[in-house]
């Protein structure tokens, strides 16, 4: 929907772009949101520790964009990103990382929340030319058996 440029005259495409970008969501926008939504959609969740249904999807939202954002993050100050305390925002980047929706560690004992790079781009790479470099292992040997039998390759 982002894309569709009928879509940048609505009321929420402010919203809808800082999705779309993986921005974070600041409270003056998502209290302009809310205020369009209907109240079933503003119901509390119980097992979001008393989030509305919206709270929770903006914090889920949050997260993982300060994960895109940090290397790593207190639980303090994730809270405080968050709009949330200390403890709501711990629950909610575990849960998160135990579903696998988020990469990443938490220290307890340090209270801080270690991000991992969702693409790992270093580790894709790497298997990249593992691939290159077993095909062209290949390329030799089918080669060098071709040159034992006396067959003439050209290159």
């Amino acid at each position: 929907m982002y894309k569709d440029e009928r879509c940048a005259t609505l009321p929420i495409f402010p919203i809808m772009e800082k999705v779309y970008l993986e921005r974070i969501l600041r409270q003056p926008e998502v209290e302009a949101f809310s205020l369009g939504l209907k109240p079933h959609q503003l119901a509390s969740s119980a097992d979001a520790g008393g989030l509305t249904v919206l709270a929770r999807a903006v914090s889920e939202h949050n997260l993982l964009s300060a994960s895109k954002l940090y290397n790593n993050i207190t639980v303090a100050e994730l809270g405080q990103l968050l709009g949330v305390d200390a403890d709501q925002a711990e629950r909610t980047a575990a849960k998160m990382i135990s579903e696998r929706r988020m990469k990443g560690s938490i220290d307890q004992v340090e209270r801080i929340i270690n991000f991992q790079d969702a693409d790992d781009s270093a580790a894709v790479v790497a298997q990249w030319d593992a691939q290159i470099m077993g095909v062209c292992l290949q390329v030799n040997a089918v080669v060098e058996l071709m040159e034992r039998k006396g067959i003439t390759v050209c290159m």
